[in-house]
């Protein structure tokens, strides 16, 4: 996924967020402790952030520089957070004691362009008692990578904020010649308001009330909206979300609960852009267009909800390769890794603006438009697309294959680009078994399968659009392909495929989870499957909770690595998918299992970009990797994807078809009713029940569509 080191190789410096809350709408989020509260001089990044720069780096709520005591902080509405907090006991500046535990402040906020809260305080004392709140606040206009602990040798002016009566705004001017503002705005008027500072003295009767309003707007964002009418309008659109995604409803409450996080979750992640609208890959740190990431989660959903899917591919096309650029590792037909658009990428100071250092996003471009047709039957879309899909062909025959040898690989040429361009893109995230770093020029398993996978669906796509010589051409790569890919990957001694060949066309031949993704593209041959799933289902692969990234028998292993024996949601919805293609049910429910066991551990059955690798236990909890972003969107898309895989839904829209394939519901599902499932222009309403250990299948309506159970994956 996304490298917890720079791109020229310095770590994050960045303290533990796992209590962090995060809220976010559009391209504006918050990150704060659980107070609710910026504190000065923290290490953990928190911020109001807008696109790639933090407007708001001190918020500060205090009783007169008094910590408040925190009895509920929640986020789970992804777009608003709530803080209930008290008082411990303190002395008044007429020297009497309040008691702890007698006032009651009461935070809540919704982010839209601007964040809104409220504050309420009330007094639980028998008598009047005079409450000072103090907000500490402040305006850094870091750029995001900044805070993540890249070090600049100039930055921009910060001028003297400008102090009304209600308002305070701070003011930057980028070394990019772009002005920055935050305007913090105050209702009613404090008793005090100073260039970083206002206090408010609350006399309170017995039971009284006090409200304050505090809008803060980064930019000049409207400021017009209160709490509860941002609320409303963004519950609606939540509402619209979920009403515009196939209805699934189960026997499992639960599960129900966990399907719909991943559902919101996504909808969060939902950015729109100057080219339209895509999934941004993560908060805190990746809240910007992915190529690797988005493409990853359209495909995840795209079962449930076919829109983001078209929305990514028409993203991801505008901003495809045209030039050859060794400062973003640009090449002509390529899709993009990261888009950024803060200073230092306007700067040129890194090389986000945008980058291409990803292998991978180029075949995934091709897979999820096959797809997206597949489901939606839009040759429309194709047509529109053809120049992009052809150029993406070209890119992986030419330029990601650039020695000819029949495989994608890649070297980094850009001085600070990633060392490693595959998911796992961490410097060291790619090892041989003696624990080695893999020398460049670097061909990724999965690169390959990905490769073999996105041809043969360009050859269906191109056999729709009538071009039959083409669709032979790549039929016939895609098998020659995959001929070579099973003698030069496979190593007899292990039984499993090598991570990777590396320079010289070495083997590397550490057992990691990449040759799983394998599984998924169809790429393995028939006869080895059954090792590699049994390798990948052995105890240094598979914790009990998920299947690690690297085997715990590796010189590189340690399970709170992030690319060295954690877990990865994605990865294991990814190798899930695989395990459904090649017929093993059995191992598909217990890794489907493992995960659904593993949201009971998180907070709002959220699953994070990872955890750690460590061994299950007998206290049944999973441990939380330290600065794994939530939500993240290829781990909100896990269980729409397994899902997928455990009822088997195999759609071909041109031939208005859906085929179930084997379908097998886990022990803890006895039911599962899908309402309104799209394939083209067609609809279909379906019951899976479990009976006897069985999953029977009932068709409960359909509007011209063939629906058919088999048990062969189709061709």
């Amino acid at each position: 996924m996304h490298s917890q080191l720079l791109p020229h190789g310095e770590p994050i410096a960045l303290a533990d967020i796992r209590d962090a809350l995060v809220i976010k709408e559009g391209d504006v989020f918050l990150m704060t402790d659980t107070e609710g509260n910026l504190p000065r001089d923290s290490v953990a990044g928190y911020g109001l952030y807008k696109g790639d720069t933090r407007h708001l780096s001190v918020w500060d709520l205090s009783f007169d520089e008094i910590r408040p005591i925190v009895l509920l902080s929640t986020a789970e509405l992804g777009y608003s957070s709530e803080h209930h907090l008290t008082n411990p006991p303190m002395a008044t500046t007429g020297g009497r004691i309040i008691p702890k535990e007698t006032l009651e402040v009461r935070r809540q906020r919704v982010v839209n362009q601007s964040l809104h809260e409220t504050i309420q305080v009330t007094n639980f004392n028998i008598v009047r008692s005079t409450i000072v709140l103090r907000f500490d606040f402040d305006a850094d206009f870091m750029d995001i990578f900044e805070v993540r602990g890249v070090k600049r040798h100039r930055r921009g002016t910060l001028s003297k904020p400008l102090v009304a009566k209600d308002k305070v705004t701070f003011r930057y001017r980028g070394l990019d010649g772009a002005r920055r503002t935050t305007q913090i705005r105050f209702s009613p008027t404090p008793d005090q308001i100073w260039y970083n500072g206002a206090l408010f003295t609350l006399p309170l009767r017995h039971r009284e009330t006090a409200v304050i309003t505090v809008t803060i707007s980064p930019n000049g964002a409207p400021s017009d909206d209160r709490f509860y009418a941002g609320l409303q309008k963004l519950d609606s659109c939540y509402r619209d979300w979920l009403r515009s995604c196939t209805e699934v409803f189960t026997n499992n409450d639960f599960f129900n609960t966990m399907l719909q996080r991943s559902l919101r979750d996504t909808r969060l992640l939902m950015t729109d852009g100057e080219d339209g609208r895509f999934v941004a890959a993560g908060t805190p740190w990746f809240n910007c267009l992915f190529g690797r990431d988005s493409l990853i989660t359209s495909f995840q959903v795209l079962a449930l909800n076919h829109e983001v899917a078209r929305d990514t591919l028409h993203a991801l096309a505008r901003w495809q390769g045209r030039e050859i650029n060794d400062w973003r590792d640009e090449e002509p037909g390529k899709i993009l890794h990261e888009l950024r658009s803060g200073e230092m990428a306007s700067l040129g100071e890194i090389p986000m603006a945008p980058y291409y250092g990803s292998v991978d996003a180029t075949p995934l471009f091709l897979i999820l438009a096959a797809e997206y047709v597949a489901w939606t039957g839009d040759l429309g879309l194709v047509h529109q697309l053809e120049p992009n899909l052809m150029a993406a062909l070209e890119w992986i025959d030419t330029y990601g294959d650039s020695d000819r040898c029949g495989y994608v690989e890649y070297s980094k040429r850009s001085a600070k680009g990633l060392l490693n361009q595959g998911w796992k893109d961490s410097r060291d995230g790619i090892v041989n078994s003696d624990g080695t770093l893999v020398r460049p020029p670097i061909a990724l398993v999965e690169v390959q399968g990905y490769v073999y996978a996105a041809k043969r669906g360009m050859a269906w796509l191109m056999s729709l659009l009538g071009k039959k010589s083409l669709a032979r051409k790549l039929r016939r790569e895609a098998t020659l392909l995959k001929t070579r890919f099973n003698q030069d990957f496979w190593l007899e001694d292990e039984e499993f495929y090598a991570l990777a060949l590396g320079a010289n066309k070495e083997p590397a031949t550490s057992i990691t989870s990449n040759p799983g993704h394998c599984l998924w593209t169809g790429i393995v041959d028939a006869d080895k499957a059954p090792k590699v799933v049994e390798r990948l289902f052995s105890n240094d692969m598979f914790s009990g909770w998920g299947i690690r990234t690297l085997s715990s028998r590796a010189a590189r292993y340690n399970p709170l690595g992030y690319h060295l024996g954690s877990i990865w949601p994605h990865d294991n919805s990814l190798i899930g998918m695989g395990l459904k293609r090649y017929g093993f049910e059995e191992e598909l429910n217990e890794l489907t299992t493992a995960l659904y066991d593993c949201c009971h551990g998180f907070d709002y059955y959220r699953l994070p970009e990872l955890f750690c690798g460590v061994p299950r236990s007998a206290q049944n909890l999973p441990v939380r990797y330290p600065v794994a972003c939530r939500p993240q969107a290829w781990a909100a898309g896990t269980f729409p994807l397994l899902l997928r895989a455990i009822l088997g839904l195999v759609p071909s829209a041109p031939e208005k078809e859906l085929l179930i394939v084997r379908p097998r519901l886990p022990y803890w599902l006895e039911e599962v009713e899908v309402r309104g499932l799209t394939i083209g222009d067609s609809a279909v309403d379906l019951l899976y029940q479990r009976r006897k250990g069985r999953t029977q299948v009932s068709v409960l309506a359909r509007r011209g569509i063939k629906v058919s159970l088999t048990r062969k994956w189709p061709r």
